[in-house]
């Protein structure tokens, strides 16, 4: 039987190799967490997701997740996290973003509210914050983009 978590996973796995012009190395990198993965030794991405079919589609954290968000972020320059929307799409925050929605004081647990009309981009709202900025479908692979851009050979 394959589980929930695998098929989202897959996912937001399966979008990172098709946007990549090259080899890609994947390693889930916490044996404490699940949905933490490291892209080419370089780049993590924590994955979260919801199997409601419609939104809001709400995202639990809890205070441990956070804390090793930010020491992956410390470790790594950036800590991409991807929300899988049900069926709907993938959303995907960096870290900056992130921390516009849940700051750095880490509560015991906090969400992550993505709600997206028809035809329009996600919008995303956090117990610190709402994101100015509206999130496209395909803001993972435009976030993965801009980070090669950025940090060059990081796929």
């Amino acid at each position: 039987m394959i589980r929930d978590a695998n098929r989202y996973y897959g996912s937001a796995i399966s979008t990172i190799i098709d946007m990549s012009n090259s080899e890609i190395r994947i390693k889930n990198i916490s044996e404490t967490f699940t949905g933490f993965y490291l892209i080419n030794a370089r780049l993590p991405v924590y994955i979260k997701y919801s199997t409601s079919r419609k939104g809001p589609w709400v995202f639990n954290f809890q205070k441990a997740h956070q804390e090793y968000q930010q020491h992956l972020f410390q470790q790594f320059d950036e800590c991409i996290t991807a929300f899988v929307c049900g069926k709907d799409g993938i959303a995907a925050l960096t870290h900056e973003s992130m921390r516009n929605v849940l700051d750095d004081a880490f509560d015991h647990q906090e969400s992550v509210t993505i709600r997206r009309k028809h035809n329009e981009m996600y919008r995303v709202r956090g117990k610190d914050g709402v994101l100015e900025k509206r999130v496209s479908r395909s803001s993972l692979a435009d976030i993965l983009e801009h980070t090669i851009n950025l940090k060059k050979s990081v796929l």
